[in-house]
C-alpha cells in the first residue's frame, strides 16, 4: 500500500477486526512521520499495532544525509513501548539481544492491555545484496498470564455499595461486540433495575437497554436534572461520543462514579470519579449479579419513560420532515443488512447514527480514539479485507472521504465493501455542535466548503460508482448498493447544508416540546 498514512489506518482496520497485532514496516525519515495519526488511534482505542520502521545509524543523523531525521522515540507519545535494534547484527550476543527485544515488543504489544509498539531498525548502507536467513526459526519466548480479580474485602465493599444505592446507572462507550458482556448488563438492567445507556458504538442493542442518549436526555432541563442524576455511574468502554451526557454529568455530577477498565491511565471524563477498576468490565459487573435489597424502581422507571416519550416524538417529526442529512440517515438506519460491519467516520455521520434505534445483528465500529476525520475509507478497507465473507460498509462525510481518498489507491480491496459518502458540501459537523453565530464565518473558517466531483474521482480508481439526491432516488439505489458485487462501491448521497441545519435544529426543537 504505497500511502503510509492509509497503510497504517488499513493494517488498524484488520486489527480491529481480528484483535491481534499487525505489523506495518517503512522506510527511514517522513515515511514514518505518516504513521504517527493512525498510531495515535490505536493507542487511544487500545488496538495492537507493531510498527517497524527503517533508520540509519546513529552516526549519520543530522548530518544532511538523505532520509535521515531523528526517529528514535519518534512516537513517544502514543506507543506502549519503544525499541531500537541493530538491523546489521552479526555476533551472538547482538543476535541474542534482538530476538529477545523482538519477543519483549510483541508481549508489550498485546498485556495486558493491547497497543502499537515501535521497532526502530538502523541499517547501514549498502541495503541490496543481503543474505536471506528467514529459513532460521526464531526462538520464541511464551508468557503466562497471571490471573487477577478482587480480593474479598474489595469486592463486599463494591457489593455493599451497589446494594446500598437505588439509583444505578450504567454508560457504555466505544466496544467491540461482546455477547457475554451484552449478557451480563441485560441481567443487571432486569434484576436490579439498573438504566444501562448506551451509543451504536458500544454494539449493545437490546431493548431493555437506553440506545440513543441525545434523543433522550435533550429535554432533561434544570428543573428535572435531579430525577436523573445518579446515585453510582459505573463507565466502560472507550470514549463516548455524546457531549451532552458528558455536559449533564459534569453539571450533575454522582454521588460515586466507577469507571472499569483494564488499563494503566485513571479516565476522569466526568470530573466525579471514585473508584479505578483495573479489569475486564464483564468480570466486575458479574460480580454485582446477587441478591439485593429491595429494588427501588422510580429512577429506572423515569429515565425509560423520557425515552419512550422521545421515541414517540422522534418518529412524529420524521414523518413530514423535508431531504436532509437527517432524512437520509433515517434511510439508512433502516436499509443496513444484518450481519454487516457497519464503520461511522467522524464528525457529523457518527452523530446522526446515534439518533436512530439499530438492528441488532450489525456490528459497529469507528476511530473514536482520537475522533479525526483521517484514515476512516482506509480502517474500513482493512477491515473489509479481514471479514471477506461480511459486507463491510463505510458512512463517511464528504471531507473525511476526500481527505482519505488514496484509501482507494490499494490492491487489496475487497468486493464486500460498500463506502457510502454523504456529500453536504462541506465540514456538516460545525452545523450540529455548537457553532460561529455569523454564516459567513461559519463558511469562510470552519466547512471547508469544495466543488469536488466525487464520480470523477472514484471513477479514477476503477470502483463503481452511484449517486441519490432525493428519498426516492436513494432507496432505489440502495436496493442495488447491497447486492453483490465484483468490485467495492461508492455511493454518493447529495445534500444541502442549509437544508440540514434547518431539519436538525427543528428536529430537537420538536424533541424538547412538551
Amino acid at each position: 500500500i504505497p500511502d503510509e498514512r492509509s497503510a497504517a489506518y488499513f493494517a488498524l482496520g484488520m486489527a480491529q477486526q481480528l484483535q491481534k497485532p499487525v505489523v506495518i514496516c517503512c522506510t527511514s525519515g517522513t515515511a514514518a512521520l505518516n504513521y504517527a495519526p493512525a498510531i495515535a488511534e490505536a493507542y487511544y482505542q487500545k488496538i495492537p499495532l507493531i510498527v517497524i520502521t527503517a533508520d540509519r545509524p546513529d552516526a549519520w543523523i543530522d548530518q544532511a544525509d538523505g532520509q535521515t531525521i531523528r526517529q528514535e522515540n519518534i512516537f513517544y507519545n502514543y506507543i506502549k513501548s519503544s525499541y531500537r535494534i541493530n538491523g546489521d547484527a552479526e555476533q551472538k550476543d547482538d543476535l541474542w539481544y534482538v530476538n529477545r527485544t523482538i519477543n519483549e515488543a510483541i508481549e508489550k504489544c498485546i498485556k495486558p492491555a493491547q497497543g502499537p509498539v515501535h521497532i526502530n531498525v538502523s541499517l547501514n548502507e549498502p541495503l541490496y545484496k543481503r543474505e536471506n536467513n528467514s529459513h532460521l526459526k526464531p526462538r520464541i519466548i511464551s508468557s503466562i498470564n497471571k490471573e487477577t480479580g478482587i480480593d474479598s474485602n474489595s469486592l463486599n465493599e463494591l457489593q455493599k455499595k451497589w446494594s446500598e444505592s437505588k439509583r444505578k446507572l450504567i454508560l457504555c462507550g466505544l466496544l467491540t461486540p461482546d455477547t457475554e458482556l451484552k449478557k451480563t448488563l441485560k441481567t443487571l438492567s432486569l434484576n436490579s433495575r439498573t438504566v444501562v445507556l448506551t451509543e451504536t458504538t458500544s454494539n449493545l442493542k437490546d431493548n431493555n437497554f437506553i440506545n440513543c442518549i441525545d434523543r433522550t436526555i435533550d429535554c432533561i432541563d434544570i428543573n428535572s436534572a435531579e430525577n436523573f442524576r445518579p446515585d453510582i455511574l459505573v463507565t466502560i468502554g472507550n470514549p463516548v461520543i455524546s457531549k451532552k451526557i458528558k455536559s449533564f454529568f459534569r453539571a450533575n455530577k454522582p454521588k460515586e462514579h466507577w469507571h472499569i477498565e483494564q488499563t494503566d491511565e485513571f479516565t476522569d471524563t466526568y470530573q466525579s470519579l471514585t473508584r479505578f477498576i483495573d479489569l475486564s468490565p464483564k468480570y466486575v459487573l458479574k460480580n454485582l449479579l446477587f441478591e439485593q435489597q429491595p429494588i427501588d424502581n422510580e429512577f429506572y422507571n423515569t429515565w425509560h419513560k423520557l425515552s419512550k416519550a422521545n421515541y414517540i416524538k422522534h418518529q412524529e417529526y420524521l414523518k413530514s420532515a423535508e431531504y436532509s442529512d437527517l432524512k437520509a440517515f433515517e434511510v439508512l438506519s433502516e436499509n443496513l443488512p444484518e450481519n454487516s460491519v457497519v464503520h461511522l467516520g467522524n464528525s457529523s455521520p457518527v452523530r446522526y447514527i446515534q439518533l436512530f434505534e439499530q438492528k441488532e445483528h450489525l456490528e459497529w465500529f469507528s476511530n473514536r480514539g482520537t475522533s479525526g476525520i483521517d484514515g476512516c475509507t482506509s480502517t474500513a478497507a482493512g477491515a473489509s479485507y479481514i471479514k471477506k465473507e461480511q459486507l463491510t460498509i463505510l458512512i463517511s462525510g464528504d471531507i473525511s472521504f476526500i481527505y482519505d481518498s488514496n484509501a482507494l489507491w490499494n490492491n487489496y480491496l475487497q468486493k464486500n465493501l460498500r463506502i457510502i459518502v454523504i456529500n453536504n458540501k462541506g465540514g456538516g459537523i460545525f452545523r450540529i455542535i455548537d457553532r460561529p453565530e455569523k454564516e459567513e464565518e461559519l463558511q469562510k473558517l470552519f466547512e471547508t466548503r469544495h466543488s469536488m466531483n466525487l464520480q470523477k474521482l472514484v471513477e479514477a480508481f476503477g470502483i463503481d460508482y452511484r449517486f441519490a439526491s432525493d428519498i426516492n432516488s436513494l432507496k432505489k439505489e440502495l436496493d442495488v448498493f447491497f447486492k453483490p458485487s465484483e468490485k467495492p462501491i461508492v455511493l454518493e448521497i447529495e445534500t444541502t447544508p442549509d437544508v440540514n441545519d434547518s431539519v436538525l435544529k427543528k428536529y430537537f426543537e420538536y424533541i424538547k416540546k412538551q
